[in-house]
C-alpha cells in the first residue's frame, strides 16, 4: 500500500475532502432550486427537468466503482484531481447554451467527474488520518455530504433570485478551480494498487443495469408503464443485474465482490444507506414544485425554507456516534429512520391551506433522522473492510448513497408526475391545449394565467391542489419505504453487545488478525511451598482461509 500523509497537516486532510465532496453533492441539489427558472427559460418539460437533475447523479452512481478502483491503482489524489477539472469544464459547458439537452449533456458529463472525486475523498479520510481522528473523520464528512446538499440549495437560490440560471452552473465552475487548488496542495497521496479491481465486463454489465432501471422508472409516466420501450428497459436492467450478480460471484478480481453481503454488519449498513439515500434525495426533489407551486415562494425562498433541516441534522450527527458506543447502532440507526418516517407522515398532512410552521417542523424532523441514521450505517460499513481496501469500502459507501438518490429522484418524480398529471386531466373549464401545456409541468400555469383574466386564478388554484396530490403520493411512498427500511436495519444491524465481537470476526474474515484468549495455570516452586497462579494472555492468529 503506497502511502504519504507524514507531511501533511491531518486537519486539512479532512477540510480538502470534506470540501470536495460537498462539491458533488451540491452539484446535485443546486439545480433542483433553478428548476422552475430552467423550465421557464428553456421550456423543458417535467420529464426534462427530471433528467437535469437524476442524469448527474446516474453517472456518478454507475461510475463510483470503477473510480473507487482507478483510485487505488492509480493514486486517490489523482483521480479526485482530475474529477474536478471535468466537473467545473462541464459546468462552464452548460453556460454556451440555451438547449435543454446540451444542459442535459453537460450535467452527465459532471456526473462522471464527481464520479472521480466522491469514493477518494472518503478513503482519503480513512487511510491517512491517525487512528484517533477516523471515526471523527467519518463523522464530519457524514454531515457534510447532507450540508453539501443544504448548501447546493441555499447557493442557487440567492444566485437565482438576483441573476440568471446560468448563475448557478458558473459558481459551480469557480468553486471547482477553488477546490481543485485547494485539494492539490493539502491532500497527500495514498494508493493500493495491488488491491484494485478493475473488472471491465462486470462494470459494462452494472452500467447497463442501472441505466435500464433507472430509464424505466423515469420515463414509465411520460411513455406508459405498458409501452414497449419502458417494459424492454425494465428487462434489460433486469437481466443485466442478474449477470452483474453471477459474475461478480464467479470472477477472481470482483470490482464488488458479492459474497461481503452475507456478513450482517455489512448488509445492514449498505441496505440502510441505499434506503435513506432514496427517500432523502427524493424528498429533496419533491420540495421544488411543493415550495414554488402551493406556497409561491421564489427561488431564495426555497433554499432558505430547507435551512431548518440544519437544526435537526448538526447536533444529530455529533451525538449519533458516542450514542452508538452505548447503546447500539442498531438502536441509533434504527431510531434515526423511524424519526424519518414522522417526517414523511407529517409532510403528508399537508396542503393548499397549510403554512410554514408545519414544513418547517418537517424539515427539523427529517435532519434529525438523517444525522441519527446515516453515520451509524457508514461506520458499520467503512469498519467491515482492511485499510487497503479503503477505497472499495468508501466506493461500496458512496454507490449505495447515489444509487439511492437516483432510484430516489427517479421513483418520487415518477410517482409525483402520475399524480400530477392525473390530476391535471380531470380540471374542467378549460381548454385542451391549457390542460395539456399545464400537465407537462406545473411551472407553465403562471406563463399562462394572466392570458386567462378571471379564470388565471382558479388555473394556479387547480395546479397548486394537482401537486398537492403528487407531493402526497410519494411521500406516502417514501414514508413505506423508510419503514422497510428501518425493519430491515433493525433485524441485521448488530447491537450494542455484540459490536465487539462482529469487529474481531470482520478481522478474523479479512485475514487481518484477531485475538484469543488463553489461560495457562503456572507452578511456582519456592522453598517450602507450592503455588499456582492463573496467567491470562491475548494471542494474535490469522485467518489461514
Amino acid at each position: 500500500m503506497n502511502q504519504n500523509s507524514g507531511k501533511h497537516n491531518p486537519t486539512l486532510i479532512l477540510i480538502a475532502s470534506v470540501t470536495a465532496a460537498v462539491l458533488v453533492v451540491a452539484n446535485i441539489s443546486s439545480l433542483n432550486v433553478a428548476l422552475p427558472e430552467l423550465s421557464r427559460e428553456l421550456g423543458a418539460s417535467q420529464s426534462d427537468v427530471q433528467w437535469m437533475v437524476d442524469i448527474y447523479a446516474f453517472f456518478l452512481a454507475a461510475l463510483l466503482l470503477p473510480a473507487g478502483a482507478l483510485g487505488d491503482r492509480y493514486g486517490r489524489r489523482r483521480i479526485l484531481l482530475f474529477g474536478i477539472f471535468i466537473l467545473g469544464i462541464a459546468n462552464a459547458a452548460s453556460l454556451t447554451t440555451d438547449d435543454v439537452s446540451w444542459v442535459i449533456v453537460s450535467r452527465a458529463v459532471s456526473g462522471i467527474g464527481a464520479a472521480c472525486i466522491f469514493p477518494a475523498t472518503l478513503s482519503t479520510i480513512t487511510t491517512t488520518l491517525p487512528a484517533e481522528k477516523r471515526v471523527r473523520g467519518i463523522t464530519i464528512w457524514t454531515a457534510s455530504v447532507f450540508f453539501g446538499g443544504l448548501s447546493g440549495v441555499l447557493i442557487s437560490g440567492v444566485l437565482i433570485e438576483n441573476y440568471w440560471w446560468g448563475s448557478v452552473f458558473l459558481a459551480m465552475a469557480i468553486l471547482a478551480g477553488i477546490i481543485f487548488v485547494f485539494c492539490y496542495k493539502c491532500l497527500p497521496n495514498s494508493s493500493a494498487p495491488e488491491e484494485a479491481h478493475l473488472d471491465p465486463l462486470g462494470v459494462i454489465l452494472s452500467f447497463l443495469a442501472i441505466g435500464g432501471i433507472v430509464f424505466g422508472v423515469m420515463e414509465g409516466p411520460t411513455k406508459g408503464w405498458s409501452s414497449s420501450l419502458i417494459i424492454a428497459s425494465f428487462l434489460v436492467g433486469g437481466i443485466c443485474l442478474l449477470g452483474f450478480i453471477i459474475w461478480e460471484l464467479h470472477t477472481d478480481r470482483p470490482v464488488l465482490d458479492i459474497r461481503m453481503f452475507a456478513d450482517r454488519g455489512v448488509r445492514a449498513g449498505s441496505f440502510s444507506l441505499l434506503v435513506q439515500f432514496a427517500v432523502a434525495f427524493g424528498f429533496f426533489f419533491l420540495t421544488v414544485p411543493f415550495l414554488a407551486f402551493v406556497f409561491g415562494y421564489g427561488p431564495l425562498d426555497m433554499g432558505l425554507s430547507l435551512m431548518p433541516a440544519a437544526i435537526g441534522l448538526f447536533p444529530a450527527s455529533a451525538i449519533a456516534i458516542p450514542l452508538t458506543r452505548k447503546i447500539g447502532f442498531k438502536t441509533v440507526g434504527t431510531f434515526g429512520l423511524v424519526l424519518l418516517a414522522g417526517a414523511f407522515y407529517l409532510g403528508t398532512i399537508a396542503d393548499t391551506n397549510s403554512d410554514f410552521k408545519l414544513f418547517a417542523l418537517v424539515m427539523v424532523i427529517y435532519g434529525a433522522g438523517v444525522g441519527l441514521a446515516s453515520p451509524p450505517a457508514t461506520e458499520i460499513l467503512v469498519a467491515a473492510f482492511p485499510s487497503e481496501k479503503q477505497g472499495v469500502a468508501s466506493a461500496l459507501n458512496d454507490v449505495l448513497r447515489e444509487l439511492g438518490a437516483v432510484i430516489g429522484i427517479a421513483l418520487s418524480g415518477s410517482i409525483f408526475n402520475t399524480g400530477y398529471r392525473e390530476a391535471i386531466s380531470t380540471i374542467e373549464g378549460f381548454s385542451p391545449e391549457v390542460i395539456e401545456v399545464v400537465r407537462e409541468t406545473p411551472a407553465a400555469a403562471s406563463l399562462i394565467a394572466p392570458s386567462l383574466g378571471e379564470a388565471g386564478p382558479v388555473l394556479l388554484s387547480e395546479v397548486s391542489s394537482a401537486v398537492i396530490i403528487g407531493w402526497g403520493n410519494a411521500l406516502w411512498a417514501a414514508l413505506v419505504t423508510v419503514i422497510f427500511g428501518a425493519i430491515g436495519f433493525c433485524v441485521w444491524a448488530p447491537g450494542r453487545k455484540d459490536r465487539s465481537a462482529l469487529a474481531l470476526q470482520q478481522s478474523s474474515k479479512l485475514g487481518i488478525g484477531a485475538y484469543r484468549e488463553v489461560t495457562k495455570i503456572v507452578m511456582i516452586e519456592g522453598v517450602g511451598s507450592r503455588r499456582s497462579i492463573i496467567v491470562k494472555q491475548k494471542i494474535r492468529t490469522k485467518d489461514q482461509m
